[in-house]
């Protein structure tokens, strides 16, 4: 018989990415450690390197085209890790997530409609809206038991006589709440009240860090969610690939799907050979990376919680998921929060940003030796 060995992958390892044009480490000097944008400094999945490598072997890389094994990869992926079960003419490939949040509000909404998304929330869901010339309705979120999401019981407050679609996050991004299926149930029975058509950007959905949380996809909550949403995917964030621009879109029903299809039509890209290959590549084979990463990845979670626990003036959110801490800094009434933590050597994500200037967004995807190093900082600048 035989056995498979897991081989350790080493998270401690560090690359240096200066030269790489690397936005994230190009944003600042480099006596600035950079902690904002969602994207880890950890080498890819060993099989996703090779995965690439072979394609890269062939020489060209003309346009390509997605076969129906790629697409079963993907049905085969949320059938053993979210025991949900899709089509594979389902699905739609699409260069990145935030493409498909701008294709859902041009496919599904009049000119003069509404859009209906998140008060705070990852950037892209304020302005998506707006560049399709739309009007944005922020919906209320509460942090009740400190769990950052959709306020169910004010959700009156808002109006939806003239709203087709509503953006959704889960996990949620910045707070990193996973929702439970009574949550998202409320969610549904609000769209059916008000015929919506939602949009569930669930690119953090294999990050859960909480062992007692589970991911459950929109669409498989009801008859009504299964055909009137959109439930987008990327292997991007879980295995740290998203420069190679590639993610997907499920969509049941048949004619939504014919809508955001002819919607993409002169816009959207060709996506490139080497995203095809690393995400099914990711899904197929990434599995022993991702339980590893998920460890380390828990270890820096809890590190910070307790570092930032003993530093006043500090709050850390309870993090379900995502390697993105959610920092509450009112306390220490920093007029220009950014610079204060720059200074430092810290680069963060601003609150503002996500509409709740009280915040920072911190990234811990890194080596715990660079989080250290960084606590210990803002421990030395808050003395």
């Amino acid at each position: 018989m035989e056995f498979l060995v897991s081989i350790p992958f080493d998270f401690d390892k560090t690359t240096n990415r200066t030269g790489t044009h690397s936005q994230k480490w190009d944003k600042y000097p480099a006596d600035i450690i950079p902690l904002w944008v969602a994207d880890m400094d950890f080498e890819a999945a060993p099989e996703i390197v090779e995965a690439m490598q072979s394609r890269l072997a062939h020489g060209i890389f003309g346009y390509t085209k997605p076969s129906h094994d790629w697409n079963q990869a993907i049905v085969d992926y949320y059938q053993q890790q979210h025991n949900w079960t899709i089509q594979p003419e389902w699905i739609l490939w699409v260069p990145g997530v935030v493409a498909s949040m701008h294709l859902s509000c041009l496919a599904f909404s009049t000119q003069h409609s509404h859009v209906l998304t998140p008060e705070i929330v990852y950037p892209y869901f304020h302005t998506v809206p707006v560049n399709c010339g739309k009007q944005p309705y922020l919906l209320p979120m509460t942090y009740a038991q400190q769990r950052l999401r959709i306020d169910p019981s004010r959700l009156s407050e808002v109006p939806t006589n003239k709203a087709k679609v509503m953006l959704f996050c889960n996990p949620q991004n910045p707070g990193g709440c996973v929702y439970s299926r009574d949550e998202l149930l409320q969610l549904d029975a609000y769209c059916q009240e008000n015929n919506l058509i939602l949009v569930s950007d669930e690119i953090h959905c294999d990050l859960i860090l909480d062992q007692d949380k589970k991911h459950i996809p929109y669409a498989s909550i009801s008859e009504y969610a299964l055909t009137n949403s959109v439930v987008l995917g990327a292997a991007s964030k879980t295995y740290n690939v998203a420069g190679l621009a590639c993610s997907w879109a499920i969509i049941p029903n048949d004619t939504l799907r014919s809508q955001f299809k002819a919607a993409m039509h002169g816009i959207v890209s060709e996506i490139n050979p080497f995203g095809y290959e690393a995400t099914v590549a990711a899904l197929q084979k990434g599995h022993d990376w991702h339980a590893q990463l998920l460890n380390y990845l828990r270890g820096n979670r809890d590190y910070l919680m307790q570092e930032f626990a003993a530093i006043e003036g500090i709050e850390m959110l309870p993090l379900e998921s995502t390697f993105l801490a959610w920092i509450d800094i009112s306390a220490l009434n920093l007029a220009n929060p950014a610079a204060f933590f720059e200074a430092a050597g810290v680069g963060m994500s601003v609150g503002k940003d996500y509409n709740d200037k009280r915040f920072m967004r911190l990234n811990f995807g890194c080596q715990r030796a660079v989080l250290e190093e960084a606590v210990a900082r803002i421990k030395r600048a808050l003395k």
